[in-house]
């Protein structure tokens, strides 16, 4: 029975081992715009194996063809790229994350308030400051006559919120409508690339930009480097503009 399991665990390791050979090493960057990013979490999500980029943001990792690459951090969106036949044949890959916002609900502090007391508005017979003469004055003859003259002290911290209450609520419901815009901004430029492959046809890529159709994701990956996702609300002709002018660019690279 040992020896069963003994010869199981060798063939597990041996398969494990002779996949790990047909992974070839890709040296990579990762970056934002032309700032190099350091620290990103890089993982193979096929063999579980990865690490982290350099301060220079470069990175090695084992990969082959069809393997799915997550770039992960708390600080930018995370993303997941295909390994295709031109990283291997390449040997180098470079990826370029957008940052990930997040905004803080609004939070009021009111540690010290000053108002100027002279044009509130109170009722008649507020106190608004007691001393020592004050508290050994006679009984009033009025507060005991008058129901408006035991009206309570004024709060100034209701008052405060009372008279910004409409303030407030206009500055939460702007702050909530810019939260909105940005998360809908960010969902149309991460589609954006997507959109262009799946509207474009295969003709257009090969027939004017002149790019294999096995190479059209990585040069969609190139594009989003040099601001493709910044003509997102562009119309086609500027749109296509950009990209005959960027495929000129990256066959020069690949040659």
């Amino acid at each position: 029975m040992k020896l069963k399991i003994l010869y199981f665990v060798l063939v597990f390791i041996f398969l494990k081992t002779n996949a790990q050979q047909q992974r070839i090493q890709l040296e990579g960057t990762v970056k934002y715009n032309s700032m190099y990013l350091p620290d990103i979490n890089i993982s193979n999500k096929m063999t579980l194996l990865g690490g982290a980029s350099d301060k220079n943001g470069s990175f090695t990792i084992l990969a082959m063809e069809g393997d799915s690459i997550l770039f992960s951090s708390l600080v930018y969106t995370n993303r997941n790229i295909i390994i295709s036949k031109t990283h291997l044949k390449s040997k180098k890959i470079t990826i370029y994350l957008e940052p990930d916002y997040y905004q803080l609900e609004e939070v009021m502090l009111a540690k010290k308030i000053f108002l100027d007391w002279s044009k509130a508005a109170v009722t008649k017979g507020t106190i608004l400051r007691t001393d020592k003469i004050s508290n050994n004055k006679p009984p009033n003859a009025r507060k005991l006559t008058d129901p408006n003259a035991n009206a309570g002290g004024l709060n100034p911290i209701a008052l405060f919120m009372m008279l910004t209450k409409k303030s407030r609520l206009k500055r939460k419901a702007r702050k909530l409508d810019q939260k909105l815009e940005l998360e809908k901004s960010k969902k149309l430029r991460a589609e954006f690339s997507t959109k262009i492959k799946n509207e474009y046809d295969a003709t257009f890529f090969s027939d004017v930009l002149h790019i294999s159709v096995e190479n059209i994701y990585l040069f969609l990956d190139y594009c989003e480097g040099n601001g493709l996702l910044d003509f997102y609300k562009s119309e086609e002709i500027v749109i296509k503009n950009f990209l005959i002018k960027q495929s000129k660019e990256f066959k020069l690279i690949q040659k």
